[in-house]
């Protein structure tokens, strides 16, 4: 009887330095942060409380990319969060952004060792300003070769479901893609907010998907765009509300997906320096068993209870993450390579699929092929490896027998033998 055995094989690759990081972002919409009004109070909404939460949160998480909706508009409430949430208990590395605008404001809070801010403008969308903030990364060898730029393009739309509502999403989506193609923004683009945006045909999501005259296009991650409301079938991806009843909080359960994370195609498909860490994008806590539940009933087991609790208290949203890898060497002339280690896993015998697992330090393209006994090449795949991704090759109308498999890279050649089942 065969047995499937996975066998993990080292390649040494010599390296001057890492080349890249992995950058983890996060998107909130904050409820209210430091703002009081008649329905959500210093009892039902304290801003010390909230702090709070949001230290359990971030320092669970501890997002590199920060960014926030409804904000209090004032430099107090700016870095009462930095110096109260993000800067405590020894971390001290958190930078914020200006802000722009009055009531509630977008903001943006970032790791300045391993980012720093380039640039900040804006754009007049109404009912409130968008954000654009221009991050680079800090690479180690910064003075002598190119780094990696990263755009966050941060927005808040009108809420509500009705036609007027609508219209007001569509014209400010349209007002930022026009501002893309304007600028000439280009390469890593992230838009993040809170969308108000009930289903993806709607047109302002629609905007936002359609590549501009420049052939700037970006696309939600997941690839999970359709009718998210009260859907069972995107139960997985909701965002809001947290809370079936509420003050402050708005009711309703868990029924929406507003907050989103959108990517330029350069992100996804890894051209300029960014890559998706692929799977990494999820609505933080949502573990897709509470349609019209709250986020802690039924129990949630997603995250540790100290920090499900948080969330809960937190917003009536839930935070959206990802991860990404930044990788200067991608910009860069080729160097000698010393000093590192990838990692390359496959499976073997295979059976209709065959699994190779990239455990490197950076991003590195590969031709991976399978060759026949006979000399035929049955399979030739160029490949960009993410470090810590898993990649499939279907090899379920190949016949059985023993195949010689090749990866080659600029820097490395590996060569072993598989047997098909």
């Amino acid at each position: 009887m065969k047995k499937l055995v996975s066998l993990y094989l080292l390649l040494i690759v010599v390296l001057t330095s890492f080349a890249g990081d992995s950058l983890k972002i996060m998107q909130y919409n904050l409820l209210y942060y430091d703002k009081i009004t008649d329905w959500c109070t210093v009892w039902n909404n304290n801003v010390e409380d909230k702090n709070e939460y949001l230290k359990t949160i971030t320092s669970f998480y501890k997002p590199d990319i920060f960014t926030v909706n409804e904000m209090n508009g004032s430099p107090a409430s700016t870095d009462k969060l930095l110096n109260n949430a993000l800067n405590t208990d020894g971390v001290g590395y958190y930078k914020r952004a200006n802000y722009t605008g009055s009531y509630i404001v977008n903001m943006l809070y970032y790791n300045s060792e391993k980012l720093a801010l380039k640039s900040q403008s804006y754009i007049l969308t109404s009912p409130r300003i968008t954000d654009v903030y221009q991050l680079y990364y800090k690479s180690d060898n910064l003075q002598n070769t190119d780094t990696v730029f990263i755009t966050c393009i941060v927005t808040h739309l009108k809420a509500g479901n009705g036609s007027d509502e609508r219209e007001a999403r569509k014209t400010a989506s349209e007002k930022i893609m026009r501002y893309i193609q304007n600028y000439n923004i280009k390469g890593n683009i992230f838009l993040m907010g809170d969308l108000n945006v009930y289903y993806g045909s709607e047109p302002a999501f629609q905007s936002f998907l359609q590549p501009t005259s420049s052939g700037v296009q970006l696309v939600d991650p997941i690839n999970r765009v359709g009718y998210w409301h009260d859907n069972e079938s995107y139960a997985a991806y909701h965002t809001q509300s947290t809370h079936t009843s509420g003050g402050c909080h708005s009711g309703g359960g868990m029924d929406d997906r507003f907050d989103f994370i959108l990517a330029s195609k350069p992100i996804m498909e890894g051209s300029k320096g960014v890559t998706y860490v692929k799977d990494s994008y999820w609505a933080f806590g949502q573990d897709g068993n509470r349609l019209n539940e709250s986020l802690i009933n039924p129990t949630n087991t997603t995250l540790p209870t100290e920090v499900i609790d948080a969330l809960y208290n937190m917003s009536d949203h839930l935070p959206v993450v990802m991860s990404i890898y930044a990788d200067t060497e991608l910009l860069s002339s080729p160097k000698p390579e010393v000093n590192s280690s990838q990692i390359v896993g496959f499976t073997n015998p295979v059976s209709n699929i065959l699994t190779l697992d990239y455990r490197g330090d950076r991003n590195t393209n590969v031709e991976v092929s399978l060759v026949s006994q006979t000399g035929s090449i049955m399979l030739n795949k160029p490949t960009h490896m993410v470090p810590n991704s898993t990649y499939h090759y279907n090899l379920q109308n190949f016949s059985t027998g023993i195949y010689i498999l090749k990866v080659a890279a600029k820097n490395f050649t590996f060569t072993d033998k598989i047997v098909k089942l």
